[in-house]
């Protein structure tokens, strides 16, 4: 017996095994047989992707508890607290539960070293098994084929897009990130993509494996109906006006509809519309598009990449035209920093940059020296939370919105100087 706080735990964790990331399910397989958790009764929903993951797993979870059903959720990062990854229909695991299974697992492990993700790949596994549970929503760290939550195998698959990210681990190009998140996807199971202009890869994989494909805009799609409504249509005859998540942006559209399909692809879930439309509007995750009620405005959003930057762009025209954006930004370095920054050009009265508190993380000096900062000048401070006071300083007129973005890293401080006064 540890008799570990919860920091205790994950501070340990994260010194066990030789590196943060290790992709090798040997290990972790190995632990879950011993823990009799490698199987699970509850129906599975794995979903994989770039970006949309976290929307469509909160989406999904919505529409499900307000359906009836007991849902287990896991993600990853968390922004406020770590508990906030496991959650039991919408409330996060309490942390006598958490330290309670990361004892049961290091009991059992004995000489396998896990790492840190795995550790908490097999809390949730554990919580869960002891809830008895109706559904799982795994939402996959990174890439799908080797990842922990890959030990499971699902009922229904998800691939939410497609994008350039984590090139040095998951391939250089579109088509090996592709065949790494096919990795989700299960023999005769239904595998829900949720773009259009999908990629051989997938398609190859799927075929090899004999799962079903669903994609967007071919077998079923999510359009925008009038200003307060959007259609749901599949190739089955099902029609449904729907209404808008509670996630704001219309990219939420393709994974509502994703989310949708999902559920009316799995056997033994029935979709009731009414109980659709309750989780739906009810659907919320932090970090997304999320507005501050303040003076100024502030929007946190943990754009990353390429891809979920100009989504941002797109929002931040629609929601706000006419308005002074002033950025605070940080950015993790082995992101395509360049190629983010060039998308920004002209779009920023004032930026405020700072270093986020991990590892990973671009040391400021660094941010400060790209070609984009000798035209977009920045000021730079010793955290986020002094680049968002920086950012109020300059921001005093009604016209003026702050927009906090970069990483999960960039958007946790502000939202713990929220959440936790």
């Amino acid at each position: 017996m540890k008799n570990f706080t919860l920091d205790e735990w994950i501070e340990w964790q994260c010194k066990l095994h030789s590196t943060n990331m290790d992709f090798n399910l040997s290990r972790i397989k190995e632990v879950a047989v011993r823990l009799n958790i490698g199987k699970t009764k509850s129906k599975v929903f794995t979903i994989a992707g770039t970006n949309g993951k976290g929307s469509t797993v909160a989406i999904l979870e919505s529409i499900l508890i307000e359906s009836g059903y007991s849902v287990g959720s896991y993600t990853s990062p968390h922004l406020l607290e770590f508990n906030e990854r496991i959650k039991i229909n919408k409330i996060p695991a309490s942390t006598k539960e958490i330290c309670n299974a990361f004892e049961i697992i290091e009991e059992s492990r004995k000489d396998i070293t896990l790492t840190y993700f795995e550790f908490s790949t097999l809390a949730a596994f554990i919580i869960f098994s002891q809830k008895k549970l109706d559904i799982l929503i795994l939402e996959v760290g990174l890439g799908g084929r080797l990842d922990a939550v890959n030990i499971i195998d699902s009922d229904v698959s998800v691939i939410t897009n497609i994008g350039l990210d984590h090139t040095s681990i998951l391939g250089s190009n579109m088509e090996k990130i592709a065949l790494e998140k096919s990795g989700v996807m299960r023999k005769y199971k239904p595998t829900i993509v949720g773009y259009s202009g999908v990629h051989d890869s997938i398609i190859k994989y799927s075929n090899e494996v004999d799962a079903t494909l669903s994609i967007f805009n071919k077998h079923f799609s999510g359009k925008i109906y009038n200003g307060k409504k959007w259609i749901f249509e599949n190739i089955d005859g099902v029609r449904i006006e729907c209404e808008y998540p509670g996630i704001r942006g219309d990219i939420q559209i393709n994974n509502a509809a994703t989310a949708i399909q999902a559920i009316h692809s799995c056997d033994g879930i029935e979709l009731n519309k009414k109980y659709l439309q309750d989780g739906l509007k009810k659907s919320e995750i932090l970090g997304r598009f999320q507005i501050l009620n303040t003076v100024p405005e502030t929007i946190l959003d943990i754009a990353h990449n390429e891809q979920s930057i100009s989504l941002l762009i797109n929002n931040i025209n629609k929601y706000y035209p006419k308005k002074k954006f002033h950025a605070v930004f940080s950015v993790l370095k082995d992101k395509n920093i360049d190629e983010m920054l060039n998308l920004l050009k002209g779009i920023f009265k004032s930026w405020h940059i700072a270093e986020s508190d991990n590892d990973r993380a671009l040391k400021v000096t660094e941010l400060n020296e790209k070609k984009f900062f000798l035209t977009e000048r920045a000021s730079s401070y010793d955290s986020i939370v002094l680049a968002y006071e920086g950012a109020l300083n300059v921001s005093n007129t009604e016209e003026d919105v702050i927009i906090v973005f970069g990483s999960s890293y960039t958007v946790a401080p502000i939202l713990n100087k929220k959440y936790k006064k």
